[in-house]
């Protein structure tokens, strides 16, 4: 067990379920009920524009609320069709609410952390019902000792309101003794390094760690492109 870090802050999507499947599963589905043709190759516009937005949310330029009006107005504007964007995105979250896919080694991964006796806090941007339902799905609820989730904490990540709400919850605990391990540089890295964690980048892709490696040295205290890798620091 690493002796300074007590309290462990996990990112969920695409950390510990793959957010990326289920979208996939999701955006189909939704073109279907459109009355839409759907191509895989369609996806990467998905991830594009939902890049972008989540970008935006994290600067604080838009707000959760605004999904509905923005998400998949922006991916059929790219895409050059029409449909009801609101209504696709209430018929994506409901779907997206029932998508519980882990990534290789996640459940592995938190018995491991929970018999070390870590404090394991899901730390998630994301409406919070949409969050707790894939993680209990998962079956991996029951290794966290909290979920903070931006829809009840009132801020997201990487802004220090967020983790202010997280710390509220967590009397005694100093942001020295939390790590926040996560996919994202922006929301998860740069949020937990701000606040004085140390962090754990979740990379799997090689060729993005060396890009990011090209442009600003090294990004995370640790970085690891397989969950199992944790092991190997805590």
């Amino acid at each position: 067990m690493n002796h300074k870090t007590k309290v462990l802050f996990l990112d969920i999507d695409n950390t510990l379920l793959d957010f990326d499947a289920g979208a996939a599963w999701g955006m189909e589905q939704c073109f279907r009920k459109a009355g839409l043709e759907y191509r895989s190759e369609m996806f990467s516009v998905f991830t594009e524009e939902n890049n972008k937005i989540w970008q935006r949310i994290e600067r604080r330029e838009l707000t959760m609320d605004d999904l509905f009006y923005v998400r998949w107005q922006a991916i059929l504007a790219h895409l050059g069709l029409e449909a009801d964007g609101v209504e696709m995105e209430k018929e994506f979250r409901r779907l997206l609410h029932l998508t519980a896919i882990p990534v290789e080694g996640a459940e592995e991964l938190l018995e491991y952390l929970h018999k070390k006796d870590y404090c394991l806090c899901a730390a998630s941007n994301g409406p919070y019902e949409q969050q707790i339902n894939r993680l209990k799905s998962a079956d991996m609820l029951k290794y966290f000792d909290h979920c903070f989730v931006s829809e009840k904490i009132g801020a997201d990540k990487p802004g220090k309101q967020f983790f202010d709400g997280c710390m509220r919850i967590l009397p005694g605990v100093q942001p020295e003794e939390c790590m926040m391990i996560g996919d994202s540089l922006t929301a998860d890295i740069a949020g937990g390094q701000l606040y004085g964690m140390s962090t754990c980048w979740y990379v799997p892709s090689v060729e993005k760690y060396n890009e990011e490696k090209s442009k600003s040295g090294k990004p995370a205290e640790y970085i690891i492109h397989e969950l199992k890798e944790l092991k190997n620091i805590l």
